[in-house]
């Protein structure tokens, strides 16, 4: 059973029968992905889940998202689902600002969902395909705070001050990452309000963040949840509670929470795999050879060459690979000298990276 099935089987049955789940907070984090602003703007207006349904079908085709969408594509027809039974029927959602910014690096979406009950989850989109949302990604392993966690934190203390209630804040990959990095850094009297914090596959942070006061007082509500071949969910450090959880994709497509198993109103439980960890350890031996700087000049020198081919997002690449991929060749083959040998250094360190963690893991299974 997976999402989709969970909606079904359980759709009948009322939050006040049967609790808000780790399931539930998985679901309404994926509703972050549909964008809100097309349907009706960026107005304090509070809408009615069934009026947001009816409005994303007068734009859109649920037949073609059925056939060709990808993972954040499909995220629609878990609403088709959502609309057609009484657990979720009277949500509300509103208060939805989006801010994507090529110049400034940020990709950037929330949106808030009020409960029954009066509890909110307020829902942090992650990233799209865009590519100024995946070079900010990569800005996580060199920055502290990225344009995108920045306006988090912003739009958490602003939309606060007009929700009543509780609050409970979560996200799927890179909105993992700012759910928890906004909790952090929000005013004290937010953080006092603060239920749960769920980090659904997403990245960790630096040190520095993981050491501020903030961190440390959000640190108990913090909750993450990782597929057992997890590689964007094991992105530098995360602290606090988490569990990992059975998948029935594949390798990196384990990251579409749309394959997570469920079993009633639990994911099922599993243990991280030796790839998984393999990553974790390749990615933390290879960043520790590489200094801020380093980073950072890296993360410019492939994105400037991806740029080039003056795609908006990695979707339109692709949809003309070959001729993108001769012009990212131009691009490299055009680099100054002391750049291609950066790059060069750095592809370096992370075979050799590999290669260390390879043959610390055999030398551990040879002990077996």
């Amino acid at each position: 059973m997976v999402l989709m099935d969970y909606l079904k089987w359980r759709n009948d049955v009322s939050f006040s029968v049967s609790a808000f789940n780790e399931i539930d907070n998985v679901i309404l984090s994926y509703l972050s992905y549909i964008d809100f602003e097309e349907l009706y703007g960026t107005q304090d207006g509070i809408h009615d889940l069934e009026e947001v349904f009816y409005l994303f079908c007068q734009k859109h085709s649920l037949e073609d998202i059925r056939e060709n969408g990808s993972f954040t594509q499909r995220v629609p027809l878990l609403l088709e689902e959502m609309v057609n039974g009484d657990r979720f029927k009277r949500i509300k959602v509103g208060y939805y600002y989006g801010d994507l910014d090529k110049e400034k690096v940020k990709q950037f979406a929330a949106v808030v969902f009020m409960l029954p009950d009066g509890v909110n989850y307020i829902s942090f989109r992650g990233t799209d395909s865009t590519i100024a949302g995946w070079k900010e990604n990569f800005f996580i392993s060199y920055m502290s705070e990225t344009e995108g966690a920045k306006e988090a934190v912003c739009y958490l203390n602003k939309v606060s001050k007009v929700l009543k209630g509780d609050l409970i804040l979560g996200g799927h990959s890179k909105g993992g990452n700012f759910a928890i990095y906004a909790a952090a850094f929000s005013d004290d009297s937010i953080k006092n309000r603060i239920i749960r914090v769920y980090n659904n596959d997403g990245p960790g942070f630096r040190d520095e963040v993981i050491n501020s006061n903030g961190y440390q007082i959000i640190l108990p509500k913090i909750q993450s949840i990782i597929p057992q071949t997890s590689i964007i969910g094991q992105l530098l450090s995360n602290k606090g509670k988490q569990k990992v959880i059975c998948s029935k994709a594949n390798g990196i497509f384990q990251h579409d929470a749309m394959t997570w198993e469920v079993t009633k109103d639990k994911f099922v439980p599993a243990e991280l795999d030796d790839f998984s960890r393999f990553v974790k350890a390749t990615l933390e031996n290879w960043l520790e050879k590489l200094d801020t700087e380093t980073r950072c000049s890296i993360i410019s020198i492939v994105f400037s060459m991806i740029e080039e081919t003056e795609s908006e997002t990695f979707r339109e690449f692709g949809s003309d690979l070959i001729k993108n991929a001769v012009t990212v060749i131009k691009s490299l083959v055009k680099l100054p000298r002391e750049k291609k040998r950066e790059l060069i250094a750095a592809l370096s360190a992370l075979i050799k990276s590999s290669g260390k963690v390879t043959i610390n893991h055999l030398a551990q299974f040879s002990k077996k």
